[in-house]
This record gives structure tokens, sequence and C-alpha cells, in this order.
């Protein structure tokens, strides 16, 4: 079985200027735990454990919802939390699309994956990028004045060219992500 997401990839510079915000929060001594810059990326989509012959079949329905899809222009900026600002349990980075393809596109993946029998997302679409998890409640305040401090915070914007099918291997120190494939937009 190979653990493995759909994911957009985010421009080092900009995974940096998360970084950057996420060093503000770790400050804070919450406690957390902390996406490392391999992780963080867009998830458009969590598989799971997937049969080892059903990775090409991904594959080529991956490349066909791409080979249809127009580049993305993607605004990243705004901190928040889940499931909210008062009681923070996960803190993103938001991700805006003005134009609704980013949205069209996911909801695309998740209808074709669902005829191959995965679960069809039944939660509206928020996409965001995670800067780490509170495993406790240790340190709320400090992290409840650092949203509300960056919850207008502009990081930049980037044009989405392909989606990625990353394979997820937990280990002791973290998860390791493996790229199976790389599907480039058509148009």
């Amino acid at each position: 079985m190979i653990r493995s997401f759909i994911a957009i990839e985010i421009p080092d510079e900009l995974k940096n200027d998360a970084l950057e915000i996420q060093k503000r929060f770790k400050a804070v001594s919450a406690d957390a735990s902390w996406t490392r810059i391999d992780g963080i990326h867009l998830t458009l989509k969590f598989l799971g454990d997937v049969e080892e012959k059903k990775i090409e079949e991904i594959k080529r329905v991956l490349e066909e919802i791409a080979r249809g899809t127009q580049r993305i222009k993607i605004k990243i900026g705004g901190v928040g939390a889940f499931p909210n600002q008062k009681m923070p349990r996960v803190l993103w980075i938001g991700i805006r699309n003005e134009d609704g393809e980013l949205e069209g596109l996911y909801k695309r993946i998740d209808a074709e994956l669902s005829e191959m029998g995965f679960e069809k997302e039944d939660r509206d679409f928020k996409p965001h990028l995670t800067l780490g998890r509170m495993r406790s409640q240790k340190g709320r305040e400090g992290i409840i004045k650092l949203l509300e401090e960056f919850k207008d915070k502009e990081l930049g914007v980037f044009t989405a060219s392909d989606i990625r099918l990353i394979k997820s291997e937990l280990r002791p120190q973290g998860a390791v992500y493996t790229e199976l494939g790389r599907f480039s937009f058509g148009r």
C-alpha cells in the first residue's frame, strides 16, 4: 500500500515566507507540531493507503484532468486557524483563486477519483497551507494574538502549472515525501 495525496507545489520563495511567519508562532512556545518546509504544499485530495496497482490508473486520470486545465493564478495570504481563531487546532495560511479554476480542479479530481472508488469529500473546499497543529491549548493566548496580527498578511501570488501525485511515508522524524508523478496543465 502506498500512502499518497494529490497536491500543487508552492514556489520555494513563498514557502520561505511562510516559514518566517511560522517562526513567529514558534516563538510563543505553544505545544504544537510544526510543518517542515518540504511539507508545505496545497493538498487537493488525500488518498490514504492506495494499492500499488491503482497508482497507474490514478496517474492516467490526473494526466487527463491536467491536460484539460489551464494554468491557475493563486494568491497566498491571510493567516487563520481551524476550527476557529478562538480555539486554534490547525494553523494555516490561506489560498485564494479569484476565477474559481482551483475549486473546479478540486471538484474534477474528487469526482473522477470517486468513480474509482475513493471516498468523495463531504466538506467544503478550504484551500490552505498548514503551518502547524496544536497538541494542547498551552500557549493559546499568544497564538491568538499572532493570528490577529497576521490575519491580513499577504505573501504573494504564483501561477500553478501542474499537479503532483505524492507518496507520503510516515517515519519517526516525520513524513518523507516522494513525487510519483507530475502532470502539466495543458492550456
